[in-house]
């Protein structure tokens, strides 16, 4: 497939917006429903198929969900105090946010949307919230709302070259998003530029009594007072030459702007992800269904899953994650939460003691890991490089509640990156 992206630098109108949108959408399957962008505003926003929009439906991507209207999720009310904000459309996402196969999850398909295609070319768009990377890689939006449970913004992020930022977990209420997993679900958001990130990430923030995990941002520091990064590496698979070569401009810009990058070999580490969220979907599907659901909708996890059973000849990728879920014994609500609990210290605890080593604020990889995920700390990718495609990116990482201070330095490093990608191409030219 040709390069349809979208330069992140490059200015978008409402009138681009819908050009783009009217020729390109229909090969990238991107986005599922939109209006015309409104002119006036300044900031055209799309919103992933599993968070309520009043007057779009919300589906998760699934057929049994298809027809399900869901009222403002909360955190769409405190973007709507934003008069700058339009919120204009839904974007695909892969199936029930990847909780039904694993056999296609890097390609974005669900059965509503189909496959998600990267913009770049041919190549895997990553899931779930690949239509919203998508939109912004593609120029069909300023930014897009996405989830995470485990890499859903980070990995997206990475394969389509775009800023997408998942805050500390509670920072942002999970109310009217149609949940995976109550233990690790994050709304965050993905944009063309980081200014846009912290923009649209502090007006969705708010404290929700309805959401167990809601609570108040009270750090307002947003400029970190160390410039030195620990960056692990999977020496495994070529990432330190990768770094030697792709990316030795960037981080000799780094070393001209002060910072100091700490190599590290990637520590490997598991977490018990699988058990904790096919024990949550169960519970959360069921009760949200409980709420939100009509004639038209299954009122409970089992009655979603015999949907699916009731037609195979729709899924023709499998439905494994699903029935593993209904068929894994149950555990107690005291063993869940213990679990959780323990997953959640073991990634807190290993960042910590990571960053506290070496005497540093900020931990960065370049691949997807699921420490942030599991911990809730904030993450956030950043695209350095775009001289091969897809681009390249590197995800980085904060200690909890230092979402301001990540957002601070992804603004700085992304002008270095720039500076970097100049020299970059005035070596080509010279030789």
């Amino acid at each position: 497939m040709a390069d349809l992206s979208f330069p992140l630098d490059k200015p978008l109108s409402s009138l681009g917006i819908k050009s783009r949108l009217l020729h390109l959408n229909g090969m990238l399957h991107a986005v599922r429903k939109w209006k015309d962008p409104q002119a006036d505003k300044a900031i055209h926003l799309l919103v992933k198929d599993n968070i309520g929009v009043a007057g779009f439906p919300t589906s998760a991507g699934s057929y049994a969900l298809k027809d399900l209207e869901l009222p403002d999720a909360f955190c769409i009310q405190r973007l709507r105090r934003n008069p700058n904000i339009d919120f204009f459309g839904k974007t695909h996402l892969t199936e029930l946010a990847g909780f039904v196969t694993s056999n296609v999850l890097p390609y974005g398909y669900s059965e509503l949307g189909g496959f998600g295609q990267n913009p770049h070319g041919n190549f895997p768009c990553g899931g779930s919230s690949a239509g919203s990377a998508i939109a912004v890689a593609a120029g069909f939006c300023d930014a897009a709302l996405g989830t995470e449970t485990r890499g859903s913004l980070m990995i997206p992020g990475f394969r389509n070259g775009v800023y997408s930022f998942k805050p500390t977990r509670g920072l942002v209420s999970r109310t009217g998003i149609i949940p995976l997993s109550s233990s690790f679900d994050a709304p965050g958001v993905l944009t063309r530029n980081p200014a846009l990130l912290k923009e649209v990430f502090l007006s969705m923030i708010g404290v929700d009594p309805a959401d167990d995990q809601s609570f108040e941002l009270r750090s307002k520091e947003s400029k970190p007072s160390r410039k030195r990064i620990i960056l692990c590496v999977n020496r495994s698979v070529g990432e330190m030459e990768l770094l030697q070569t792709k990316l030795r401009s960037f981080l000799a810009q780094l070393k001209l702007n002060g910072f100091e990058i700490i190599f590290i070999d990637l520590p490997e580490v598991s977490f018990d992800y699988k058990t904790i969220s096919s024990t949550d979907i169960r519970a959360d599907i069921t009760k949200f269904l409980h709420r939100y659901g009509s004639d038209n909708e299954p009122r409970s996890f089992e009655g979603l899953v015999e949907c699916y059973r009731e037609r195979p000849h729709a899924h023709l990728y499998g439905m494994e994650r699903l029935e593993d879920a209904l068929a894994m014994p149950q555990i107690e609500k005291s063993e869940l939460k213990k679990l959780v609990q323990e997953n959640v210290a073991k990634a807190r605890n290993l960042i910590d003691d990571i960053l506290a080593h070496y005497d540093a604020d900020f931990v960065g990889f370049l691949n997807f890991v699921d420490w942030f995920s599991i911990g809730g700390g904030p993450s956030c990718t950043l695209p350095v490089s775009f001289e091969t495609k897809p681009p390249i990116s590197i995800m980085l990482g904060a200690r909890v509640g230092n979402d301001l201070a990540i957002l601070h330095l992804v603004k700085e490093l992304s002008e270095i990156a720039k500076a970097a990608q100049h020299v970059e191409k005035l070596g080509n030219k010279a030789e």
